[in-house]
């Protein structure tokens, strides 16, 4: 036991240090970076958390073995715990983000295994408490039936947005910073002059190529991934444009620069300008390709086409 919570506190630490440095993550899958932007803590002090606790556990399986304190088990009650922390993490990317992060579940088979191996009372509290929390998550209702957002923002949730001097249309943009297709939409929007553009990523970036955008405090794009969520939509890049009385939803690189050429490069106005993105009884039209996207869960390669 004492060998697996040294491995896994290293494997965590080296985790920590990576966000520490550099930002970056030990973790291969893009569920990782969508995981990392569902707390309310940086990931470094979680990752730092789970590297004391993983020491912790070294610590207290030499210092407290086969010690109790008022009946009760030191060790167990310090792992029961982690495993309770680590189920609840883990039952929220199943039945809420919907998306799988491979650090996380190596995390958590490690609790897992040092709860078993801990003994038999042990590996039964701690498998009860997982079932339990599988359960609650599994009868709890996260999003609407019917698919559409109630009432949230794109615009307040727009990580910047570049503004015309005569616009004559806003159109939002959801991508992610790690797609190709996301980046080639993105390339071809240099010389667009008659749309306020939005840029709503699903993860968060620091900087991008593209000249004129003011930055926007209230960016968060859990708001972009809900939009997704609600729509049904597990793919990008997705083109959002509110039309006078209706939604068009375009899904697909082709698509959408198809649908830029004409709509960003024209002066034919557009009188709801100034509406707000916010949800009521309109259609929702979707365009959509097979081609041309990345998933929002799992890296889209480069050659991809």
């Amino acid at each position: 036991m004492r060998i697996i919570a040294l491995i896994a506190g290293i494997g965590v630490g080296i985790q920590t240090v990576l966000n520490l440095f550099s930002g970056l993550s030990i973790c291969p899958t893009q569920g990782c970076k969508i995981v990392e932007e569902l707390t309310l803590i940086q990931p470094f002090w979680l990752n730092l958390s789970g590297l004391f606790f993983f020491l912790a556990v070294f610590w207290s399986l030499k210092a407290l073995k086969n010690k109790t304190f008022f009946s009760i088990d030191p060790v167990g009650v310090l792992l029961l715990g982690g495993f309770i922390f680590d189920g609840v993490l883990l039952a929220y990317q199943i039945f809420v983000v919907n998306t799988f992060c491979l650090y996380c579940f190596c995390v958590f088979a490690c609790v897992l295994v040092l709860n078993v191996m801990h003994g038999r009372r042990q590996s039964a509290w701690s498998l009860t408490a997982l079932a339990v929390i599988l359960l609650s998550f599994s009868i709890l209702r996260f999003a609407s039936d019917n698919g559409q957002p109630e009432r949230f923002s794109l615009k307040a949730a727009a990580w910047g947005v570049r503004s015309c001097s005569a616009p004559t249309k806003e159109v939002y943009l959801i991508f992610s910073s790690s797609c190709p297709h996301c980046k080639k939409v993105i390339q071809s929007l240099d010389q667009c002059n008659s749309c306020d553009l939005y840029l709503n990523p699903i993860d968060h970036i620091e900087t991008l190529n593209l000249a004129g955008i003011e930055r926007i405090d209230t960016f968060t794009p859990q708001t972009n991934r809900h939009m997704l969520e609600l729509l049904d939509i597990n793919a990008i890049p997705v083109l959002v444009s509110k039309g006078p009385d209706s939604y068009d939803i375009i899904r697909g690189e082709d698509n959408i620069l198809n649908y830029l050429s004409s709509a960003c490069f024209t002066d034919e106005d557009v009188l709801y300008l100034n509406s707000s993105m916010d949800s009521g009884d309109e259609g929702i039209t979707v365009f959509s390709q097979e081609t041309g996207e990345c998933s929002v869960t799992i890296d889209c390669p480069e050659e991809s086409n």
